[in-house]
């Protein structure tokens, strides 16, 4: 009886222990995929912040306030393939990494939409875009951050 119970203990702890082990695991390799999701995330708003502060300054093929101007300006604000990033984030990344992420998604689309209005970058306008784009990207990177257990 003795054996049974010390073997059912031994089996009971190798099952608990390989439980354990498995979850920490998971849970590692989410955390390393979120966190390359949140690095592509941000380098790619870094890059649609980029096009626009050139398209902005009048630096494409096109002249600004040309439909050529503006198809360009659509062309180089969805290259860097945010959108298709922020919709991964979604379904991985917890509520308020996904609220921030879109905040700061929707003040670039924002800096977009003026230049396509013909906000030029030496202008106080797009200063004012600018800083509202940084205070979404500061945030966007505080929670992803917290998230990942970075503070």
């Amino acid at each position: 009886m003795s054996t049974l119970l010390g073997a059912g203990i031994g089996v009971g702890a190798t099952l608990l222990a390989d439980r354990i082990r498995w979850r920490r695991e998971r849970e590692d390799r989410e955390t390393v995929t979120r966190r390359q999701l949140y690095a592509e995330y941000t380098a790619a708003l870094s890059r649609v912040r980029t096009a626009l502060h050139e398209s902005a300054q009048g630096t494409g093929r096109a002249a600004p306030g040309t439909d050529e101007h503006a198809l360009e300006v659509r062309e180089r604000f969805l290259a860097p393939g945010a959108y298709e990033i922020r919709h991964q984030l979604a379904i991985t990344a917890p509520a308020d990494v996904v609220e921030a992420a879109r905040s700061a998604f929707l003040a670039l689309r924002t800096t977009r939409d003026r230049v396509l209005e013909g906000v030029t970058a030496d202008s106080a306008a797009y200063a004012e875009l600018e800083a509202d784009t940084d205070a979404a990207i500061a945030e966007l990177r505080r929670v992803m951050r917290r998230d990942l257990g970075v503070e």
